[in-house]
């Protein structure tokens, strides 16, 4: 199955990325408020840390809402998709006050005030996340989609791709974000869709400067 195209699978990778972005944003931010440990380097790597997954968040919502469950409506019925994307609205007005939570932290290193708060509104995007997933994943199967067909698989993952692309960045921060909170199994599989120069030039060379103060918050 993990060597197979499965429009699913990649799905339930980005849920991982995702749950692993909030899980490190809420343990970090807890952290620096507690002990006021924050000094440049690190309050800009966590600030890029959140930053890119309010825009990777933000941006899964709208593949799922405007492509993923329109079609899948069709092809995999049962699924309780207007539910779901209620539940998308509703986390959408947290990530907003997320947003502005981490520019008051950007403004302010010792913001100690603006972190308590960030790590108490991710918290409640944690608590709807987990429930809302579990349904999608229960529905959106990795066996229910495999009879999509290889073709159609990988038609898909390009199409999800690319409208996730437009409606995320920047690329330099978003994409080292997303292939580095996967383990590396997961994160060759997920990187096959990618053209050889994100992974192989601009990730490691070109944009590392830039992504590299995300470094503590990443996975090897």
């Amino acid at each position: 199955m993990a060597n197979q195209p499965n429009i699913a699978a990649d799905l339930i990778r980005i849920h991982s990325i995702i749950t692993r972005g909030l899980d490190v944003s809420i343990e970090h931010a807890q952290s620096f408020a507690r002990d006021g440990d924050f000094d440049a380097p690190t309050q800009e790597g966590f600030i890029n840390y959140v930053r890119s997954l309010l825009s990777v968040l933000h941006a899964h919502h709208l593949t799922e809402d405007e492509m993923a469950f329109p079609y899948f409506r069709d092809v995999l019925p049962g699924a309780p998709y207007d539910a779901l994307m209620a539940q998308h609205a509703e986390m959408e007005s947290l990530l907003d006050e997320c947003g502005e939570l981490i520019e008051r932290v950007a403004a302010d290193a010792g913001a100690g005030e603006a972190l308590r708060d960030l790590s108490g509104v991710l918290a409640q995007i944690r608590e709807r996340w987990q429930p809302h997933i579990q349904i999608e994943e229960q529905h959106l199967s990795p066996e229910r989609a495999a009879d999509l067909g290889v073709e159609e698989q990988i038609r898909l993952a390009k199409q999800f791709a690319k409208h996730t692309q437009e409606h995320s960045g920047p690329d330099y921060l978003v994409v080292p974000f997303m292939l580095h909170n996967l383990p590396p199994e997961d994160r060759a599989i997920f990187s096959r869709g990618m053209p050889p120069v994100v992974t192989e030039q601009l990730v490691p060379v070109a944009w590392k400067e830039k992504w590299e103060p995300m470094k503590p918050f990443l996975l090897d």
